[in-house]
């Protein structure tokens, strides 16, 4: 799982299947503080604060606030293996696909 994160551009967005905007991504990451949420597959993610400090729901089988919810969401349906926020750039990595996945 350990890809290379690449910027994420503007065009690269549009081409989601899910409709997202950036600055949406973005108010997401700075109103919760995360430096990067992690997507281990299986609904299994891991959220981490500026901090370095993970970021856990109240409850402990709770859910995330709806807005990192929407970005687990979209994570799963793009494939991102990873999504970053730092130094004002927006980064992504995906899971790696071979043709017996698709």
């Amino acid at each position: 799982m350990e890809n290379e994160l690449t910027e994420l551009a503007d065009q690269d967005i549009e081409r989601f299947m899910v409709p997202v905007k950036r600055k949406d991504i973005i108010d997401i990451i700075l109103a919760y503080d995360i430096s990067f949420i992690r997507n281990f597959g299986s609904d299994l993610f891991y959220v981490e604060m500026v901090d370095g400090e993970p970021l856990v729901p109240m409850n402990p089988n709770g859910p995330y606030p709806p807005g990192i919810e929407k970005l687990f969401d979209l994570m799963v349906g793009e494939r991102m293996s990873m999504l970053s926020y730092k130094g004002e750039k927006l980064s992504v990595s995906y899971f790696p696909v071979d043709e017996n996945s698709l």
